[in-house]
């Protein structure tokens, strides 16, 4: 049952990035705004993939039992190991809005490019 719950913690993520990149793929222009999204939602993609393995392992060691102290350690580091992944995923987003904000700038006529 916690494969299962944690499985379903992380479908909204992995939709959410799945639909995200097979709009931008499908809907927006070749160039650089498209291609610096699509490395923003890979690198998001990614993130919440690692995330659900973590923690997969950790639902695993739980399972599998083990010392109080071993367990505390080992948890201490993936605990690390998720503010990493965190940040990584941060500058997808970062980069998601970069990318955004290039798409949407004025032309030269002083125009914003066609929303359609």
């Amino acid at each position: 049952m916690p494969l299962l719950s944690t499985i379903g913690y992380s479908l909204p993520e992995l939709l959410g990035c799945g639909i995200a990149m097979a709009l931008l793929w499908s809907g927006a222009q070749p160039g650089r705004p498209r291609s610096l999204g699509m490395i923003g939602l890979g690198i998001m993609l990614a993130c919440v993939v690692l995330q659900l393995g973590i923690g997969l392992y950790q639902n695993w060691v739980i399972q599998s039992g083990g010392s109080a102290m071993d367990m505390q350690a080992m948890f201490m580091m993936l605990g690390i190991v998720r503010l990493l992944i965190n940040c990584f995923f941060m500058g997808g987003v970062v980069m998601l809005a970069v990318a955004l904000s290039q798409a949407l700038r004025p032309t030269r006529t002083g125009r914003p490019p066609p929303i359609a």
